[in-house]
């Protein structure tokens, strides 16, 4: 996981800002699409 200083900093208070407004649903659903948008990376 990338470190918050190695972020964009408006783009990362917008992440914060959208995930934080997330239900558990939506917030399971977003995390699933990044796994899946990340798998096989690293």
């Amino acid at each position: 996981m990338p470190d918050c200083d190695d972020a964009d900093g408006a783009a990362y208070a917008d992440a914060v800002s959208e995930y934080a407004a997330l239900g558990w649903d939506e917030l399971r659903e977003a995390a699933r699409a990044v796994m899946a948008v990340t798998s096989g990376r690293g």
